[in-house]
């Protein structure tokens, strides 16, 4: 297969991906450790110190982290020339923010029926 694709487009294609797959690997990575550590782990009731920190971290991860790593990596990007890095990080930025407008359209649609 490497014959007939060239260093070229193998450059793009990595940078494309990269740039779109690193900040939403990094972001749902800690979310979902955190998630599984919280549901696994007994640590010790609901009102422990260690628990608010994994929910932090379960939170942080999805919608802090990942938009946070798409802007810097777009920046770095922009610096460093790699238009392809920079347009994976932006489709990932845009990824990002629907899902937070997801998140608040789910959370304001269950305050306003009345949902826990």
């Amino acid at each position: 297969m490497s014959i007939f694709v060239s260093n070229e487009a193998k450059q793009r294609f990595q940078g494309f991906w990269f740039g779109l797959g690193i900040p939403i690997l990094v972001g749902w990575g800690i979310s979902l450790l955190s998630l599984i550590i919280l549901v696994n782990a007994n640590l010790g009731g609901p009102y422990r110190p260690v628990t608010h920190i994994f929910i932090i971290l379960w939170f942080l991860g999805h919608l802090i982290l990942w938009p946070l790593l798409s802007g810097l990596m777009i920046r770095r990007a922009i610096k460093s020339g790699n238009s392809h890095c920079e347009k994976g990080s932006r489709l990932s930025l845009k990824l990002a923010l629907i899902w937070i407008a997801f998140i608040i359209s789910i959370g304001t649609i269950q305050t306003l029926s009345g949902g826990a």
